[in-house]
């Protein structure tokens, strides 16, 4: 029998989630080249340390659902590969053609992707290995050029493609949007996953009010603007700003009952008790975070427990949510705009203002302030003052 000489197309990626413009450059891939396979292969792990996908079987039956819900829907040269997920590891993009060209020896290979993966493609680990077993197949996105800025050679698809990142996606899709770049059935399989924090929103929900949970999504949109020029994982960003107010609607005799139930720890516990039993809300929010959202990473659980106090030598992620809980949208008082401003020109200097801004409110309101409030206004002008 004569060997199949038609072309083998391989499109890897994270597909985290897979959206409109992954299925319109891979069903424009098959118009144009008639391949014999086109073959989505989800990774196991990228390279970026702050980046770590969803599962492989989760992202699997998204990518099943965009399939189904697309151009693509009955194509049996369409498959899903699970070539790097096997390997458990991250897999560079040479090794896996290097795999697919031993499969299909003969046949003409090639490696789709975006226009916006071009110019940083001599950058990727064995480049040259990727040209050797395959061609570039690459399909124009809004904002980049296929006009030889990669200076590498490659085949063009025709036509133009939707304008939809990944990352952007999961950020929204964090706060509870519904972004139109993903199918029905994707955004169906998402929540019947429970994935991108879903679970978590859908149990937050069932602990607060409509507004408190628009005063959470608010800080945590701001909390995930800010975190990656801190270093912190955006998931984890929106996670605690989501979850921070987790227990302010059990009220003060609520927040005692649930104090003394759970035994608490938290400094000066008796005179919260007395004098400020609301603030006992952050040190219950971790508890409950963690027993009703089932968030239980320990950093998590340090931003809620010190997002209304502070306190001295507290993690970036603790600050990040102190600051966007006072500064965020919503907020009706002057300086929260003023600090959400400074903020991202100079984190630091924003943080020492929201600090200082908490501090003149709990002292002008008259009542008992809290000294890890005070501790950590101190220990903030040590450092300033060097």
């Amino acid at each position: 029998m004569k060997a199949d000489k038609r072309p083998i197309v391989v499109y890897g990626g994270s597909f985290d989630p897979p959206h409109r413009g992954h299925m319109a450059l891979a069903a424009a891939a098959l118009r144009q080249l008639g391949p014999a396979r086109l073959y989505f292969v989800p990774g196991f792990r990228t390279p970026f340390k702050d980046f770590r996908p969803l599962s492989f079987s989760e992202r699997s039956r998204m990518l099943k659902a965009a399939i189904a819900g697309s151009a693509l829907a009955g194509r049996p040269e369409v498959k899903i590969s699970g070539f790097e997920a096997g390997l458990r590891r991250v897999v560079y993009t040479w090794e896996t053609v290097a795999h697919f060209r031993r499969r299909h020896p003969g046949a003409p290979l090639y490696f789709l992707m975006g226009s916006d993966c071009l110019e940083g493609f001599r950058r990727w680990r064995r480049w040259r290995s990727v040209l050797k077993d395959a061609k570039l197949l690459a399909g124009l996105r809004p904002g980049y050029s296929l006009k030889g800025g990669s200076g590498v050679p490659f085949t063009a698809l025709a036509g133009r493609f939707p304008e939809a990142a990944s990352s952007d996606l999961r950020g929204r899709l964090f706060l509870g949007e519904e972004p139109a770049q993903l199918q029905p059935e994707v955004l169906a399989a998402i929540r019947s996953q429970g994935a991108y924090l879903y679970k978590e929103r859908a149990a937050l929900k069932k602990l607060i009010s409509p507004g408190r949970y628009a005063h959470s999504v608010a800080t945590a949109r701001l909390a995930m603007e800010l975190a990656p020029a801190l270093g912190i994982p955006v998931q984890k960003a929106a996670a605690a700003g989501l979850a921070h107010d987790c227990a302010r609607d059990l009220g003060a005799a609520g927040l005692r009952r649930y104090a003394r139930s759970r035994r608490l720890k938290a400094p000066l516990l008796a005179r919260m008790y007395k004098e400020a039993p609301l603030l006992l809300h952050a040190w219950a929010g971790a508890a409950l975070a963690r027993e009703k959202l089932g968030l239980r990473d320990a950093e998590i659980a340090e931003a809620v427990r010190l997002h209304a106090t502070g306190a001295p030598g507290m993690a970036t992620l603790a600050r990040l949510l102190y600051l966007s809980d006072l500064a965020c949208e919503g907020r009706d008082f002057k300086e929260a705009a003023l600090i959400r401003e400074l903020a991202g020109h100079d984190f630091d200097a924003a943080f020492r203002a929201a600090n200082y801004v908490k501090l003149t409110h709990a002292f002008s309101g008259g009542g008992w302030v809290h000294p890890l409030s005070a501790e950590l206004w101190n220990s903030l002008q040590e450092k300033k003052n060097g």
